[in-house]
């Protein structure tokens, strides 16, 4: 990265532990966006802008999409550095970017994310604060070739509704009373075909869903890309995640 964009780049440093990995001994999906999650949380709370801070006033970070690009998986015991940096600030929404390399400097994965601060009390979202902006600052971009904010769907009639739903239960919830983000993805991950890699995600979150909540689940491919949807019991969509597969 620039020089001078450095230095609103958080790193975290961990191991890549065995709860973490597949049944071939790689990071699991769900274990990578877990780290993206918890390392921009580290950030927010080494600027003062964390959990406390926005419990303190009501407020909330809502993802409402990412993108990601994975390139390898670490495997178990791997040593890996997780960054994350913001990248713009516009009015309720802020552009947050990761990225996951190895001891040596490879990059393994690459992501852009968008969140929304909601005011929860209100339930509406919150004009970001000017001190917050100063304080994250701008960091550069990331290359490559990456998509808008919506997903564009695949036609209704491709898609073929999986026999079971997905109760959410109290262990899928994070501190805003909604199931964490991650959880989406596993449950769409757990549709694929168990013998295909994942080489990209999109998903884009339209619908919170709380606890004792169904989910149904639909599938659909078309060319190199799979679409699952889920939704509930009257077809309203909480998320929609797209996978490339190899």
């Amino acid at each position: 990265m620039y020089d001078d964009k450095k230095r609103f780049v958080y790193q975290m440093k961990t191991r890549v532990r065995y709860s973490e990995v597949d049944q071939k001994g790689n990071l699991t999906i769900v274990a990578m966006i877990n780290y993206l999650q918890d390392c921009s949380s580290f950030h927010s709370d080494s600027i003062g802008y964390g959990l406390d801070y926005l419990s303190e006033r009501g407020l909330g970070w809502f993802i409402t999409n990412w993108q990601i690009h994975v390139h390898a998986l670490p495997r178990y015991g791997d040593e890996i550095v997780i960054s994350t940096w913001a990248q713009e600030f516009k009015g309720i929404l802020a552009h947050r970017n990761f990225a996951i390399d190895d001891a040596d400097g490879t990059r393994l994965m690459e992501s852009k994310s968008l969140w929304v601060l909601m005011d929860l009390n209100a339930g509406c979202p919150a004009r970001i604060p000017k001190e917050i902006i100063r304080d994250y600052g701008i960091g550069e971009d990331l290359p490559g070739q990456w998509g808008g904010r919506k997903v564009a769907l695949f036609d209704q009639d491709s898609f073929t509704t999986q026999e079971h739903s997905v109760e959410v239960m109290p262990v899928h919830l994070d501190t805003n009373r909604h199931m964490n983000n991650a959880y989406y993805i596993e449950f769409a991950r757990d549709v694929l075909p168990k013998d295909k890699k994942v080489f990209g995600i999109r998903t884009e979150y339209r619908k919170a869903a709380q606890l004792g909540d169904m989910i149904r689940i639909r599938i659909a491919e078309q060319d190199d890309a799979t679409q699952v949807l889920l939704e509930d019991a009257d077809g309203a969509i909480f998320a929609i995640v797209e996978f490339l597969l190899g």
